[in-house]
């Protein structure tokens, strides 16, 4: 029996779904000698990494065994999920601290923002689902905006400005590369084979919707 990339790669992309992939750099705020980030950094906003713009692959979600290992090493974070990545996708150069957008996912959000003209609501493939907010203790409902780059406009039912609201709907999910998947080999007769990444929910990075 020969094993085959071109059939394992085809496999993982038939069962693969598509995501739009971010490349992490170090911020060129940080300290040289603490590695600490810059708070005040309008760049990174303090968090000491940067990202590129987005390059769309395709990449596969393991099975339940490997899912069920990785919790085994007691590394693991409630929401993790291991991946395989095809070694003839564009995410195959993915590294630790890089963002993934799985697109063709999506998952509820709920989140407050203030109506001041700055209220972005930035997640990947966001729909808005209602808007409300409260006055005299009775709750308005709005009008549904549409977003553009994260911006939302409305027709009608628009926040009176200065008002904080509440917005839900549904988004993309995005994670960030935590760690290689330990595994035995990355290669077979110097030919690249799938890899195996972690990837843990970017929420930890501390972005909500911004």
């Amino acid at each position: 029996m020969k094993l085959s990339p071109a059939v394992l790669d085809a496999h993982l992309n038939q069962l693969g779904q598509s995501v739009a992939w971010r490349r992490a750099f170090d911020c060129p705020c940080r300290n040289a000698n603490s590695g600490a980030a810059d708070l005040n950094c309008a760049v990174c906003k303090g968090i000491g990494v940067t990202w590129n713009a987005a390059v769309t692959g395709k990449l596969a979600l393991a099975g339940l065994k490997i899912q069920r290992a990785w919790a085994q090493f007691g590394l693991w974070e409630d929401g993790d999920v291991v991946v395989s990545i095809p070694s003839d996708s564009p995410v195959y150069a993915i590294g630790e601290s890089d963002r993934v957008v799985l697109s063709d996912s999506s998952i509820p959000y709920s989140v407050t923002r203030v109506h001041d003209g700055n209220d972005l609501i930035a997640f990947d493939n966001a729909t808005v689902d209602r808007v409300f907010w409260i006055v005299n203790n009775a709750i308005v409902e709005g009008g549904i905006p549409t977003l553009s780059a994260g911006v939302p406009t409305w027709t009608t039912g628009e926040p009176p400005a200065g008002q904080s609201y509440s917005v839900t709907g549904r988004r993309s999910p995005e994670y960030f590369v935590y760690r290689e998947y330990p595994q035995d080999r990355a290669h077979y007769g110097g030919v690249k084979l799938p890899r195996r990444v972690v990837l843990r929910s970017f929420d930890l990075y501390g972005r909500s919707g911004t």
